[in-house]
């Protein structure tokens, strides 16, 4: 019989959910991808009642922890990260009477600059820079808009705070740069009569372009932005649905001059549960991933809502959760998934990571394809986690010939053979690096996969 054919794509995707706790409590900030196709997940640590840390905790492309560093004698308020074009990464938060601080580690995790600002602030976002440095965003000590600029070795390119005469004060939430080498922020204000939702543009040196301060929302909140293909902005959060007295993710879509041409709420399609948006990025489909809570308010979960590039939703994922837990990262990775941080609060107080597919599902390991019933074929694979070399054994009837095919994490393809007579395959896999890998047999009688570990 002939062989069935080999899908171009298959469920090789890893997906994982991750939790750590070391102090007192512990909140998940950001999430950065390392070069070697790991993460990085960083976070605040409350070590004891006068005692605070950044947390910087390093996964592999499985989640399993690699690595875990403390920063101590920082201030409440830190625990982000980013990472750099050159492949070092930073981490910033406060410290010496609530000052803006930062410090650069190369891609092995070593310390090479250490940036401790004169100006009093505290950070809500930390964006790499298209010229190799970062930008710090949040609130300055005169309760205005502020951003720092470091260069790539930490050194202050500039400082710019952004007032706004109409109202109290304003924070920066969320900042993108844009393609013009300028950047983006979006965040609250508030006065003595209510609160607003502002956008402030800048060109690269940091000097406004516009401002905007929107009324309308009810509890308004933004908390990421980012520029739309046609020069224009998304801006997502949060505000208060008085129908159903509960919060919903808002969406603030504007153009090129800040001038809003429409906003829209998504709901969760259980009226009983509240939303809220807290990170933004964009997919490789030109679409847009958000990620926030779902909130039950006896318990919440973090959110993950995809939407297509004319800004609909395409589909909603409730991530798997223990306690009210929310994220407050995203990045789509190199194989169509999303890796999110977050935070479980009481009583766990963790931080978490997750991974997820394409559609936002969440499984231990490979997701190996699920086989169709009366189509099994058995499969046996030794030794496994394996050194370099493994038996493959099945079980097929007379004159049956089989292909077996050995894949990435990413779904490439790194080994194949068709037309195999008689089991088992003997495989030398020594040249392939150590990883985790996704074998498949194909036959015409049936199909079986199974996770390989090369060590």
């Amino acid at each position: 019989m002939a062989l069935l054919a080999l899908p171009g794509l298959l469920l090789a995707t890893v997906t994982f959910e991750r939790r750590w706790h070391w102090f007192r409590q512990d909140v998940g900030r950001s999430v950065a991808l390392t070069s070697d196709g790991g993460y990085l997940v960083s976070g605040e640590t409350w070590v004891d009642t006068t005692l605070y840390g950044i947390v910087l905790a390093r996964t592999d492309s499985l989640g399993d922890t690699t690595s875990v560093r403390h920063l101590l004698g920082v201030a409440h308020g830190s625990g982000y990260v980013c990472a750099l074009r050159g492949g070092d990464f930073v981490a910033a938060g406060i410290r010496n009477g609530s000052r803006f601080f930062a410090q650069g580690f190369d891609p092995a995790g070593d310390s090479i600059w250490t940036y401790d600002s004169p100006h009093r602030g505290l950070p809500y976002a930390l964006i790499a820079t298209s010229d190799g440095g970062c930008l710090i965003a949040g609130r300055d000590s005169m309760l205005d808009m502020g951003l720092v600029r470091l260069d790539s070795a930490g050194n202050e390119e500039w400082l710019h705070s952004y007032d706004e005469p109409l109202v109290q004060s304003s924070t920066v939430d969320g900042v993108a740069e844009t393609r013009d080498g300028g950047f983006i922020l979006c965040g609250d204000a508030i006065d003595y009569m209510g609160s607003y939702v502002r956008l402030v543009r800048t060109d690269s040196a940091g000097d406004t372009l516009w401002t905007r301060l929107i009324a309308g929302p009810v509890g308004p909140s933004l908390q990421a932005v980012c520029e739309t293909p046609d020069g224009g902005f998304l801006a997502v959060g949060s505000e208060f649905d008085t129908q159903h007295s509960r919060d919903v993710v808002y969406l603030l879509r504007t153009d090129s001059a800040g001038v809003t041409t429409w906003t829209r709420d998504i709901a969760p399609a259980d009226t009983n549960a509240g939303s809220k948006a807290k990170a933004l990025c964009i997919t490789n489909d030109s679409g847009y991933a958000i990620a926030g809570t779902i909130d039950w308010g006896d318990s919440a979960r973090a959110w993950l809502v995809k939407l297509d590039a004319g800004f609909d939703t395409v589909w909603t994922s409730v991530l798997p959760g223990k306690s009210r837990e929310q994220a407050t990262a995203v990045w789509q990775t190199a194989d169509g998934g999303y890796v999110l941080a977050g935070t479980s609060d009481p009583p766990n107080d963790s931080i978490l990571l997750f991974k997820t597919d394409s559609v936002g599902h969440i499984e231990v390991g490979i997701a190996e394809e699920k086989p169709t019933p009366g189509r099994c074929v058995a499969l046996s694979v030794e030794p496994n986690p394996t050194g370099g070399s493994v038996r493959v054994e099945w079980s097929l009837p007379a004159r049956s010939t089989a292909g077996v095919c050995l894949y990435d994490v990413t779904g490439r393809q790194v080994y194949s053979s068709f037309g195999i007579p008689t089991s088992p395959l003997l495989l030398d896999l020594r040249s392939l690096p150590s990883g985790i890998y996704l074998l498949r047999l194909e036959s015409a009688l049936g199909n079986a996969a199974r996770k390989l570990v090369i060590k």
